[in-house]
């Protein structure tokens, strides 16, 4: 909502500017303009040495001459060998890090009691601490460990 006063603003400023722009320019005749001399610098190099004068007619570009391209076929390289990876140990069988959550079954000001008989003790934000010390994340009415 802010940036709709100045963009308009804007808007209308550039407009004011290109109609008066166009009402105080002076018509110019082309047999007028062709009578002018070709702009060029004066001697120091900072200003036109005649005004007003007319830009120089467009030089006629030079016709391109053809050249063969020339596509070279890169040089062939060979793969490097193929390394054989040692083969790891078997991993040992790791007891399953997330354990499921668990229901609640009632819940106070102070906390929740747990499907399992465990009481969890608020600490605010949905995280619950266990009787052991270990922070868990409440959920509705599940509790995750």
């Amino acid at each position: 909502m802010h940036i709709i006063k100045p963009a308009a603003m804007t808007a209308t400023l550039v407009f004011g500017m290109l109609v008066c722009a166009n009402a105080w320019a002076e018509p110019v005749d082309s047999e007028e303009y062709a009578k002018l001399p070709v702009c060029t610098l004066s001697e120091d190099g900072k200003s036109l040495a005649v005004e007003p004068c007319r830009t120089a007619p467009a030089k006629v570009p030079m016709p391109r001459r053809p050249v063969p391209q020339i596509i070279q076929r890169m040089p062939q390289t060979k793969p490097p060998p193929k390394v054989a990876m040692p083969t790891s140990p078997p991993l040992p069988a790791l007891d399953p890090l997330v354990k499921p959550p668990v229901p609640t079954t009632s819940c106070d000001a102070a906390g929740c009691f747990g499907a399992n008989g465990v009481r969890y003790n608020n600490l605010g934000a949905g995280a619950v601490v266990t009787p052991s010390g270990k922070v868990c994340n409440r959920s509705g009415a599940t509790i995750q460990c």
